[in-house]
């Protein structure tokens, strides 16, 4: 497997009032992703992360964060990325070689078949 990993922010929550500062983040949500470009597959792990209290001095307000900038609070508050990175290639894993299909259900009716235009 050869695996490139991406974050995607998905939500941030905030306290309106925090240590004298305004809109302070406090927790963020987001995707890690992993793609395995030999099979094309990609897993991805929902996290979780709080943040913690803000410096007054490197304090960013909220309406000038740049995704970049929560990424990298991101990975470097996470504790370790040993876990999210077996679950990827768990998924990667899965889709390359299934462990489970889907089953007919013998006593239900075949679907249709669109006529062909």
């Amino acid at each position: 497997m050869n695996i490139t990993y991406s974050y995607k922010i998905t939500k941030m929550e905030m306290a309106p009032s925090l240590d004298s500062l305004t809109d302070v983040v406090t927790i963020v949500k987001f995707n890690y992703i992993g793609k395995d470009s030999d099979s094309g597959y990609e897993g991805t792990f929902l996290g979780s992360i709080p943040i913690g209290p803000p410096d007054p001095s490197s304090f960013i307000p909220l309406k000038d964060l740049t995704q970049d900038e929560v990424i990298a609070w991101v990975v470097a508050t996470y504790p370790s990325w040993d876990h999210p990175q077996e679950q990827i290639e768990i998924q990667i894993n899965n889709q390359i070689t299934p462990k489970t299909e889907d089953a007919p259900m013998p006593w239900a009716p075949e679907p249709p078949v669109p006529p062909v235009a």
